[in-house]
């Protein structure tokens, strides 16, 4: 009986021992990594060239050649006591005009040269050389 407890105990060394050295020698035997010739690249900037892809083809400005049978009417507003007429364009219902001091304005604050207009209590008119149209006050 003593003979196998100290087979076994031999048995257990041994095989620590042998492990042991297994881990050992697979520490020993991977190499470190080695950096030298490593480069840092700055970030890839693009050049632009083009048009936004973000903007919606048909999101395009009218030039202030307009015709005022392209406009939409859409009624008349108060600001204070400033009368302005509403107006979109039927290509693109977001291309927006007011008309207010007798002048129409297109985006950004620009006026429309060649188109003048009144607001009345009855009807909004434009008048664009010999163009003239009438809307009814809604």
């Amino acid at each position: 009986m003593k003979t196998i407890k100290l087979f076994c105990w031999c048995w257990v060394v041994g095989t620590l021992l042998f492990a042991g050295q297994i881990v050992f020698a697979q520490q020993q035997d991977v190499p470190e990594p080695v950096f030298m010739n490593f480069s840092i690249q700055p970030l890839y900037i693009p050049t632009y060239h083009g048009r936004d892809p973000f903007r919606p083809l048909d999101n395009i400005q009218r030039s202030p050649e307009i015709s005022i049978s392209e406009l939409d009417y859409h009624g008349v507003i108060y600001i204070g006591s400033v009368p302005m007429a509403l107006f979109s364009w039927r290509g693109n219902g977001a291309v927006q005009y007011a008309l207010k001091y007798r002048k129409l304005y297109g985006g950004e604050e620009k006026p429309i040269d060649g188109v003048v207009g009144d607001i009345t209590d009855s009807e909004v008119v434009l008048i664009q050389g010999e163009q003239k149209i009438a809307y009814p006050r809604k």
